[in-house]
């Protein structure tokens, strides 16, 4: 699978060889320590498709410049940071397949690294004079913040609606999706018709993607995803594979399940992990990804034929398909 993201990617693997470089040069402090910790998320490399929807969103239009590369990095930085962050908030051991900032250099050095990550983010942004794109950035890293909180109050509750999940996705995860997305438009000029319609492509992507995430919760082990299985529900997080149990499942089911969510154990996990396939839960949350991806790929619908508008729809497809 992360063969098929490579090759989707091909045409802009130049570009997106540039963004590393500039996440590098942009991280880099001399002090080995400092950049041990800011660099180890991006070793392993990631995903890419927030730097993706900027640099192939900009070349719709017009050239990727050296800009369009800064920006691309700044969304990756930001992205990098958020998790760092999360793995603090989660206890997570793992990210990417590797150890994860807080478990490697402990979590004092992991809020400073995930600090200084998103302030070098903000350095980037702001050397750019377009208010568009700084308060589009500006807007997406203040919800993500908002995103978790809104996950931390939520966490406790025995009841909750996909009203509540679906506002703390957008925050968490979309938004930064939609603003990687908007200002590689926003950057090679762009009319606000389109640039708004990249935006609500981005955000329906972010949706679609965070669903996935979901199910990967449940999904086969950790050396295919590349991070704990089951740690977001274990963690109390709220998922939709979740909220379908508590609102469709039978009363039993919802005892089951809750009674797991309260005193989570890992001799259990395998019986939730079935309950969760065999309800029904797992396949409504892909249906409901499925539905977001092909929102997103209808916003597309006002660009031209290219390559590039290909590709962003190869990526969309990818998300919904992918295994980690």
């Amino acid at each position: 699978m992360a063969d098929k993201l490579k090759e989707i990617l091909s045409p802009v693997s130049e570009e997106l060889a540039k963004v590393d470089i500039n996440i590098k040069k942009n991280l880099e402090t001399g002090v080995p320590f400092i950049d041990k910790s800011a660099l180890h998320l991006f070793a392993k490399g990631g995903k890419k498709i927030r730097a993706s929807l900027v640099i192939l969103s900009a070349a719709m239009g017009g050239e990727v410049t050296e800009r369009v590369i800064e920006l691309a990095a700044a969304v990756e930085i930001i992205h990098a940071a958020s998790l760092v962050h999360d793995d603090i908030i989660d206890k997570s051991f793992l990210r990417r397949g590797d150890l994860s900032v807080p478990s490697k250099f402990g979590d004092k050095v992991a809020v400073l690294a995930g600090d200084y990550m998103y302030l070098t983010a903000v350095g980037i942004a702001v050397d750019n004079s377009n208010k568009k794109i700084l308060k589009s950035l500006s807007k997406a890293t203040r919800e993500m913040v908002q995103g978790e909180l809104y996950q931390l109050e939520y966490s406790n509750i025995d009841k909750i609606t996909q009203e509540h999940y679906y506002n703390i996705i957008n925050r968490k995860t979309a938004q930064l999706m939609a603003a990687s997305a908007f200002i590689g438009g926003a950057e090679v000029g762009f009319d606000d018709n389109r640039c708004n319609a990249l935006y609500s492509m981005g955000l329906d992507l972010g949706y679609a993607f965070q669903i996935v995430d979901d199910t990967l919760d449940f999904s086969e082990s950790s050396e295919v995803t590349g991070k704990d299985i089951g740690n977001d529900f274990k963690d109390g997080k709220i998922t939709l594979p979740f909220i379908y149990i508590l609102n469709s499942g039978d009363e039993a089911d919802r005892s089951k399940v809750m009674d797991f969510y309260r005193s989570p154990d890992d001799a259990d996990f395998a019986e939730i992990k079935d309950l969760i396939h065999r309800s029904g839960a797992f396949d409504f949350s892909l249906a409901k990804a499925r539905e977001f991806a092909q929102r997103s790929k209808d916003w597309l619908d006002i660009f031209e034929s290219s390559i590039y508008k290909d590709i962003i729809i190869e990526i969309i497809n990818f998300v919904v398909e992918r295994n980690y």
